[in-house]
């Protein structure tokens, strides 16, 4: 259970709570969507491979320049159909830049972190842990930064819940494939729905209601919609920095 606005996210076992962590969302441009997937697999040290936003907005408008120092800093791999090849030799002004892949290994340089989480949708959107340096937007109250996927701040430990409760997997385990293994994919064994929410608006196990922000404004637009007018409701707060 990801709830953007609440930056938060739970895992619900038989109506009762039994994990909470902190996440990231996505900025207001890229803002995280609200759907339903059921999560097929985990992935250890995964590979990253560049979305489709991140590509047509961020990647090919350099290639198109001849800046191909992007590549370079970013760590990325170019290939088109599983095969390398050399950007330079690329007229990118002419090519279809969305048949190419833009990857990196994994490592301690991968923006996906030492794993990934994947519910398959139309979205493209999936949970990851993330690199060292970002770890310091956990600790700020509004956490928006980058694109639509969702980084938790205990992804080991996420880990280990989802895959003692779905596959009966011991913690010592999961921990060795944290730490060893290489795209290591583990499927799971039981229909685990995830929903990717925006509720501005809780009641907690006491009863008691509990609101959070309207980070991306969404209450506004409804109170448009239902009432002509946002009067009353406040402006979403800044995004992180």
């Amino acid at each position: 259970w990801n709830n953007s606005p609440e930056f938060m996210l739970y895992v619900v076992k038989d109506g009762k709570r039994i994990y909470a962590d902190k996440i990231l969302v996505g900025t207001i441009g890229y803002a995280t969507p609200v759907f339903s997937a059921d999560m097929k697999t985990i992935v250890f040290n995964p590979d990253w491979i560049a979305p489709p936003t991140v590509v047509r907005e961020n990647i090919l408008p350099h290639l198109k320049n001849r800046r191909y120092g992007i590549l370079k800093s970013h760590r990325l791999f170019v290939s088109y159909q599983g095969k390398p090849v050399d950007a330079t030799k690329v007229d990118w002004a002419r090519v279809n830049g969305m048949a190419y892949t833009f990857s990196q290994k994994a490592g301690p340089h991968n923006n996906l972190g030492k794993a990934k989480f994947l519910y398959p949708n139309r979205h493209h959107v999936y949970m990851h842990d993330t690199l060292p340096v970002r770890k310091k937007y956990f600790k700020q109250p509004v956490r928006m930064i980058g694109h639509e996927c969702v980084r938790m701040e205990q992804p080991l430990r996420f880990a280990e819940v989802l895959l003692a409760e779905a596959n009966g997997t011991p913690p010592a385990r999961v921990k060795e494939l944290w730490e060893k293994s290489n795209n290591g994919t583990v499927t799971i064994g039981r229909k685990l729905p995830v929903h990717m929410v925006y509720f501005t608006a809780m009641v907690d196990d006491a009863g008691k209601v509990e609101t959070v922000a309207d980070v991306y404004g969404l209450d506004r637009k409804m109170a448009v919609a239902l009432f002509g007018s946002a009067a009353g409701f406040p402006e979403p707060p800044p995004e992180s920095k």
